[in-house]
């Protein structure tokens, strides 16, 4: 089990992010229990246990910092509750869940809030393109990244160790059920996280204010339509474009705006991490 454990703390390091045991049980690749992992770490000589969060010896850790972003979390997240609200409110949202490091419990003073959304099928775009508004319109709304939009009838997601934490991460914010098909839809990302399960979710406020005037004509079912092959086919070409990341995807059935390359800097800084726990 040591490995595997020093492989979360060295993931948990890249955002100076110390794990409880909970969260370190959660996330370990190896099927074992949450006392098994604490004795372990306990017997382990790199990892180290300040005000019950584990961290790696040899990585950097400021406990202050470690608080700041836990509160930048709260904030950002109550800041943007009734914007998530908004876009929660439309039927065409079957599903949303927040990702990233604010579903981990830190932020960056500028940090976004992630979202996975799960689109009625045939609204990806639309979805999209509201969600787009609602970030530039609404107070609040420009912290909001939804970066993940899928439909709901193509829920599989390429396969990683990386996509296996996101999933294993995200906190719910409307539709559960869906949610756990999504899961079910992608089970290989038990053999990355066997110890993982759905998390409890988030509860929304009220909404920030109804729909724009032009969201009734994109629901309407011929304008609708029009609307939804007209976005969707300006936007591929456009993003696909721009693109210069292979970890982005842009189709019909989903938009994946992984443009910054988050997982290959991730999964970097990871190995350089680990390989200076071992030096």
């Amino acid at each position: 089990m040591l490995e595997p454990l020093r492989d979360v703390l060295a993931w948990a390091a890249v955002f100076n992010h110390a794990l409880t045991v909970e969260e370190i049980h959660r996330y370990i690749s190896e099927k074992a229990s949450t006392d098994a992992v604490e004795r372990a770490l306990h017997d382990s000589s790199f990892a180290v246990c300040i005000n019950e969060r584990w961290h790696l010896k040899t990585a950097t850790y400021d406990t202050s910092q470690d608080e700041a972003q836990r509160n930048y979390a709260v904030s950002h997240l109550r800041e943007v509750g009734p914007v998530l609200a908004q876009l929660a409110a439309t039927p065409t949202v079957e599903a949303m869940a927040i990702t990233g490091s604010v579903a981990a419990g830190v932020n960056d003073e500028d940090g976004d809030v992630d979202l996975l959304i799960v689109a009625r099928p045939g609204h990806v775009w639309r979805v999209r393109a509201l969600a787009i508004y609602l970030q530039h319109n609404v107070t609040g709304g420009y912290r909001i990244c939804p970066n993940m939009v899928i439909d709901r009838r193509k829920m599989s997601l390429r396969p990683s160790r990386y996509a296996a934490r996101e999933l294993s991460m995200m906190r719910p914010l409307k539709g559960h059920a869906i949610l756990t098909a999504l899961l079910e839809s992608n089970a290989w990302s038990r053999e990355h996280q066997p110890n993982a399960s759905m998390r409890n979710g988030f509860d929304l406020p009220a909404p920030s204010g109804g729909m724009p005037w032009w969201w009734a004509v994109m629901r309407a079912p011929l304008t609708g339509r029009w609307a939804e092959k007209w976005e969707s086919d300006r936007r591929i070409r456009e993003l696909q474009a721009n693109s210069a990341s292979e970890e982005a995807t842009y189709t019909r059935d989903r938009c994946i705006g992984h443009e910054n390359a988050h997982r290959s800097r991730i999964e970097r800084e990871m190995g350089r991490i680990l390989r200076e726990s071992v030096a």
